[in-house]
């Protein structure tokens, strides 16, 4: 498990996590990227941005993350491939699978990603609900800056 993590594993123990209120945006397609990172700053994010499944095992393993969005497809390097490297570092912020991947596809995802323990929320298809993701968004935001955990909804 990443140290970096630590901070937000301690929560366990009684001292309250010091959480940042930075959101990763993890998708190949440059417009849908631009506009979850527009949402996820109305929310209160600062955001960070990775294009491709090497881009973001970087950020995750140099950064600290409150919230992550992920695509599932990322070329040769899917989503699924992601939520493995956030697992074996340990990530305990929430996920949300944000992808235009068929139903099944997005169910599967999301049930590998709670067998990986890793704390994600419902998943969300493409074209997104705009004003549903902000929602979901701003609720970690507030969970976070009280002190409480995040949960996957």
């Amino acid at each position: 498990m990443s140290d970096q993590y630590e901070v937000q594993r301690d929560a366990a123990d009684g001292v309250a996590p010091e959480i940042p209120y930075k959101l990763l945006v993890i998708d190949d397609d440059t417009v849908h990227r631009m506009v979850i990172c527009r949402i996820a700053s109305q929310a209160g994010f600062e955001v960070d941005e990775a294009a491709s499944y090497e881009a973001a095992r970087r950020m995750l393993g140099s950064s600290v993350y409150g919230c992550v969005t992920l695509d599932l497809s990322l070329g040769e390097r899917g989503g699924v491939d992601v939520l493995r490297y956030m697992a074996e570092i340990g990530y305990p912020s929430p996920v949300i699978v944000v992808s235009g991947s068929d139903d099944a596809v997005r169910n599967e995802s999301f049930a590998v990603a709670r067998k990986l323990n890793l704390n994600v929320c419902r998943p969300f298809s493409k074209p997104v609900r705009l004003a549903d993701l902000r929602e979901l968004m701003r609720e970690i935001r507030k969970r976070q800056a009280v002190g409480l955990t995040p949960i996957g909804s």
